[in-house]
Parts: C-alpha cells; structure tokens; sequence
C-alpha cells in the first residue's frame, strides 16, 4: 500500500512558509559571519611601509606579528631581512656583502645578526607588550612599539620596515614612527569582532543555562518533587559543563578575568546553590513522606 502521510512534499502553506523561512534564516545568519569575517580581515595591515622604502642601497625588513600572548604580555614576530643595491652580494637580496646587524625595540630578543656572504634566514623573536592587561579580557587592548636599526659593516644603514598582521585573533592598528635609519611603528592591538562575538554568545548561553538551573530546582522545591535523580544529575552536569564551557574562550584567558567576575563566577555559584537547594528539600520531602508510612 502506498503512504499517504510522507512528510515531502509538505501540504499546508504554513509548512511551506517555516520551511522558507528556515532557510532565509540560515542564509541571513551565514551572510552577517562572513560580512564580519571580512571586516576583520580589511582592518589587517599588510606591507604596512616605514622607513627609506625608496632608497637605493637600503636593508629591507618585514616583520609579520604571527601569535599575541597576551597571557605574556608579549608576541611572536617573524622577522624576515634582504639587502639592497650595494649591500647586496652579486645582486642577490638574501646575501650581505659585509656582517649585518639588526637592532630591535624588543627588551627579550636584543639584536640579530646575519655573518657576511651567508644566506640571510628569518628570525622569530618576541615584541614585548606592556600597555595592557589580560584581566580586562575580552576589552584588553594592547599598545607597543615595534622599530629595527640595522648596521651594515658596522655602519648605518638606511632601513625599510613593512608590518603584516597574521594573528586571527587581534587586529593591529599601526602608526608610522622613526626615521630612515630607526624606523618602526606604534601598535595598538585589539581583540577581532569575532572574539567579541564569541564572548557575547557565551555571555548569553552562561546566563541562561545557570538561570535556567535555578528555575528547576526553585520548582521541584516548591512542588514537593522530593529527590528529582534526573534534575540533579542535569544540574551536576550544568555545573561542570560550565567550567569546560568557559575554557573554550578565545585566547584562552586565564581564570580572574573580567569575563570570570560578570559571569562565569556568578553562573557556578547559580548552578551550585540550586543544586543544594534542590537536595535540601527534597530530603526534606522524603523523610517526611518515609516518617508517615
């Protein structure tokens, strides 16, 4: 016998209009992700220029901000070095004709060295970042100075520096500093709309499960449930669920930040108090009920 009940095609205009509406749904959710990817990504400085960018004989210096551990207090700079024009051995960018030295801004990585005739290799070394604070996570924001000097031959030399920003999870806003010999640049580094997002949405789901939590246990109480097993295993789980919850913040912050005293802190302490609640007077309950039997 053929079914008449399939679900497909669906008959009632209603369906039909859930169903288009599902779907536009969706597709309005996905375009504002990638709208705000996007945003993301253009605020990006990359071959960011400072410095003498159109000397002949100069030594070229691009420095790509890979990791910001703001944890630290500090960031993961690649920092990639060619020579031009004189300085140059054979016309071949990535070998000095004399020593090379490259001075650095940065108070742990000191200055780096690349020997005379060798092929020049990129280098990581670490920015420090002592304007900020971790505990304002996610409003932490970040400013430091990047700036390189190179000797060449024990000389100074006229030095180009291009900054790419890599880090998904900070946005860099650079401002042009130095001159033709100390070139660099003044950083403020941001957390990226995706992160707030993410905080946000945290913020909402942590709020919600923990008031939800405290609705339960509120109404087994009242309604004289006694030892709701199911309820308390729910909340149990809501209270370590939570934890492992926070833990997939965004750059990983440690535990004491802002997030943690607007809401995490709050949502346990919700989440354990019902449970408490809960089992109080549903023994209350139980006793009472095994005293009249």
């Amino acid at each position: 016998m053929q079914r008449t009940d399939w679900w497909w095609p669906p008959a009632h205009p209603r369906t039909w209009a859930s169903m288009v509406g599902a779907v536009l749904l969706v597709a309005l959710a996905t375009g504002v992700g990638v709208y705000l990817s996007h945003l993301d990504r253009g605020g990006r400085h990359s071959g960011f220029g400072a410095g003498a960018t159109g000397a002949p004989d100069r030594v070229d210096i691009v420095a790509t901000i890979n990791r910001v551990e703001a944890a630290r207090n500090d960031a993961q700079v690649r920092v990639f070095v060619t020579v031009v024009g004189k300085y140059a051995k054979g016309g071949d960018n990535v070998f000095p004709t004399q020593d090379l030295t490259v001075e650095t801004s940065s108070l742990s990585s000191g200055e780096l060295t690349y020997p005379a005739g060798k092929r020049i290799v990129s280098k990581d070394m670490l920015m420090d970042l002592p304007g900020g604070d971790i505990a304002d996570y996610p409003f932490d924001r970040y400013s430091t100075t990047l700036a390189f000097a190179a000797t060449v031959g024990g000389q100074p030399a006229p030095t180009a520096v291009e900054i790419v920003d890599s880090d998904p999870g900070f946005v860099t806003r650079a401002t042009v500093s130095g001159d033709e010999t100390e070139p660099g640049f003044d950083l403020q580094l941001r957390r990226t709309r995706g992160t707030f997002v993410m905080v946000w949405l945290m913020y909402v789901i942590m709020w919600a499960l923990a008031l939800s939590v405290l609705v339960g246990a509120l109404v087994m109480g009242h309604r004289r449930l006694g030892m709701v097993w199911p309820g308390l295993g729910w909340m149990a789980a809501s209270l370590f669920a939570l934890a492992g919850y926070r833990n997939t913040a965004p750059g990983q912050p440690p535990i004491g930040c802002l997030l943690d005293y607007t809401v995490f802190l709050w949502a346990e302490a919700i989440v354990a108090f019902s449970m408490v609640y809960a089992v109080l007077r549903g023994t209350k309950v139980e006793v009472a009920a095994e005293a009249g039997r």
